[in-house]
């Protein structure tokens, strides 16, 4: 049952859906993702409505009652997000062959498909896209000082609406913050870096940027797990890469050709690397290492339509830890292959636009959603994202269709002056 001071605060936010000028249409969106439990819920004939959902919901009924739908170029990257979300629905519905199977997947298709279209629409301008990282630096100065708290006192603030998630791991306590688990937060505000990284560079409110960093690592660190370290030395690491990103098809082919020569002269497979991660004591890399390899092991068993459950694979292995083999094990081999070409499409995208001769805000700017990107790559191979982070990943995913939409007008009008 959902908490009363959700509900409240739910109905608040639907109503600010129907009343905020458009350009803060994203705000409620914002404000639900960083604050509000995703584990508070209201069911309705079996069916699950989050407030992120409710968000959804107004915000379709606002679209079309006010009729503020615009034309929106669907280029080859809105067609990846389509497929991927589509195919892995359908291979997971043929798997399980029942009603409960499809309401699932109705509702996976509701949130994602639905999410990026809302963003889609409300992501028309360069001015949209600052407002939506002002207010998610805003978020993280909000909540740094919650999660602090909850470190020094063991008691989680968030508690008030219904969230009373405190994590003990081998003894070691981890803050988690509105979010459903610890990891989940660390990774939801560690991708939010290099985007903040961006404007510090461009020179865009400089300090305070500088100041939401702070507040991203404080609860990173605060988190008290190995994957959203690894991911934010990574994203940093990456970000000052700007320099040399012309000749990112290089670098990626280099990093390709390294782990192959890794996996030949290594005596295990280059994927045991990832048991030797422990940047807090009791990391469980060594899982994430056996889950792969069985994953590999039963390649035959889910690459066709996936399967309904890999507790046999091992003790533990059950609880799938990478978005890769979840997108597998639920939508087949075809589902992983088209995730990875989205990926792949969402890291080139951005990071070919800030070569035009474009102004240098927005260079930066696309930059930093590359590398936010690759944050989220790297992410994925320490956890199956669950919680509010989706709805970071598709807002990150609208922003490189809009990047997308506005490299073909480029290079329309360049055409045009030849």
């Amino acid at each position: 049952m959902i908490n009363e001071a959700t509900i409240t605060i739910t109905i608040f936010l639907a109503i600010l859906t129907f009343a905020v000028p458009q350009r803060y249409f994203l705000l409620p969106f914002i404000v639900v993702a960083c604050l509000i439990p995703a584990d508070q819920r209201v069911i309705i004939f079996d069916l699950d409505f989050t407030p992120l959902r409710f968000c959804v919901l107004f915000s379709f009924l606002r679209i079309f009652m006010r009729e503020e739908t615009v034309q929106i170029d669907w280029g080859i990257f809105d067609k990846f997000v389509l497929a991927w979300a589509v195919c892995g629905a359908v291979v997971y519905v043929l798997q399980w062959g029942n009603v409960k199977a499809l309401i699932n997947r109705s509702g996976f298709l509701f949130d994602c498909l639905g999410m990026y279209w809302i963003f889609r629409q409300s992501i028309r301008s360069w001015q949209d896209v600052h407002f939506v990282v002002k207010m998610f630096a805003l978020m993280v100065l909000l909540s740094a000082p919650l999660v602090i708290f909850e470190r020094l006192t063991h008691k989680n603030f968030f508690a008030l609406f219904g969230h009373t998630v405190t994590q003990y791991h081998r003894g070691r306590f981890r803050c988690s913050g509105p979010f459903p688990h610890s990891i989940m937060m660390g990774l939801f505000w560690a991708n939010l870096i290099p985007i903040f990284m961006a404007y510090v560079m461009a020179n865009l409110s400089r300090a305070f940027y500088v100041v939401a960093i702070i507040c991203c690592l404080v609860c990173v660190i605060l988190s008290g797990s190995s994957t959203p370290i690894m991911t934010v030395l990574f994203v940093i690491l990456a970000f000052t890469f700007y320099r040399y990103r012309r000749y990112g098809k290089q670098i990626a082919l280099s990093f390709c050709l390294l782990i192959l020569a890794l996996h030949i002269v290594m005596n295990a497979p280059v994927w045991h690397l990832i048991s030797r991660i422990n940047v807090f004591g009791g990391s469980t890399g060594w899982h994430r290492y056996h889950l792969i390899n069985e994953a590999i092991r039963h390649f035959g068993e889910w690459a066709l339509i996936g399967c309904r459950s890999t507790a046999h694979w091992g003790w533990g292995l059950q609880d799938i830890t990478n978005q890769y083999i979840l997108e597998g094990v639920r939508g087949g081999f075809a589902t992983l292959i088209i995730f990875i070409l989205l990926l792949i499409q969402a890291v080139k995208i951005p990071g070919s636009y800030s070569l035009h001769r474009i102004a240098n805000d927005r260079k930066w700017l696309s930059w930093g959603v590359c590398v936010s990107i690759l944050g989220h790559c790297v992410s994925f191979n320490g956890v199956s994202y669950f919680g509010q982070i989706i709805m970071l990943l598709y807002l990150t995913f609208a922003m490189v269709g809009f990047i997308a939409e506005n490299s073909l007008v480029s290079a329309e009008s360049r055409d045009l002056h030849q």
